[in-house]
């Protein structure tokens, strides 16, 4: 299994449009072990994989191997060392949103719903989470990525209006990753699409179509809410962009044969429905 040495020198000739060319050597091959890690775990090779990252981890990789580690242990039985690792990340990289989203789903997995929570409060200190530096609330940061998995942990627990919050206050951040945002105005809108309320579901996936004008799931949102709202010419036009933006999306075509179904219009609502069940997701 190659060396960190053996790793070293072509890492430092690295062409300059490689993404490991920006790293140190050091944190390069920490990332390289990381990702064998990750491939031995994935092939069940449980201690060869944690050989690697605990490489990983002595050569700088710091937050991801630790949530690798820790996802490790909690496969083997560990929970307690799995614990243990997300809290070391933590400590190491405490601005790093995903270890705390995998942290918190750690605690969730294993039915502590109090402790999930209070996951999400600490990272959401001041000056725990590197975006977190002015508040909207005495909890929450401005970290868009931990707010979305916070507000998607309330949800799953059967709190919807927390949820919305979370979700909202996530997408209207408007700032960091166009993902993380458009993420968070479609589970937004997904909610809104289950209160029924049509009119504020439109306007969260439309906020989110300003900022990822392409994304299939959230032109699907939004011609689910100008179908409710009766709008079905816009609706017919959103369902047509959704599919094609992503032809494999059953959900969406599905969601149109359904809408001309009810409007009569027969052989549409046949090829919706042929091309959902055919694309199946």
């Amino acid at each position: 299994g190659g060396s960190g040495a053996a790793g070293g020198s072509p890492l430092s000739e690295a062409a300059p449009l490689s993404p490991l060319s920006a790293l140190s050597p050091l944190s390069a091959a920490g990332h390289l072990f990381q990702c064998r890690g990750a491939l031995l775990h994935r092939a069940g090779r449980l201690e060869a994989a944690r050989a690697a990252y605990r490489s990983a981890v002595r050569h700088g990789c710091g937050a991801p191997a630790f949530v690798g580690w820790a996802l490790l242990e909690e496969e083997a039985g560990e929970h307690g060392e799995a614990a243990g690792l997300f809290s070391r990340g933590a400590d190491l990289e405490p601005e790093h949103a995903p270890l705390h989203n995998a942290h918190a789903a750690f605690a969730e997995r294993r039915g502590d719903t109090d402790g999930a929570r209070s996951i999400f409060r600490a990272a959401c200190r001041p000056g725990a989470c590197g975006q977190a530096r002015s508040f909207v609330g005495p909890d929450l940061s401005r970290c868009s990525a931990l707010l979305h998995g916070w507000g998607q942990f309330e949800q799953r627990a059967g709190y919807e209006r927390r949820a919305a919050v979370l979700f909202e206050r996530a997408a209207r951040l408007g700032r960091g990753c166009a993902d993380d945002c458009a993420r968070a105005w479609h589970a937004l809108g997904s909610v809104r699409l289950r209160q029924r309320r049509w009119d504020d579901a439109l306007e969260a996936f439309e906020r989110g179509l300003a900022g990822s004008p392409r994304s299939s799931p959230l032109l699907l949102g939004a011609g689910l809410a100008r179908a409710s709202l009766q709008q079905h010419e816009p609706a017919r036009e959103l369902f047509r962009r959704a599919v094609a933006e992503e032809p494999r999306h059953g959900r969406a075509w599905r969601a149109w044969g359904v809408m001309e179904a009810r409007l009569g219009e027969v052989e549409q609502a046949r090829r919706g429905y042929s091309e959902g069940a055919r694309r199946r997701r």
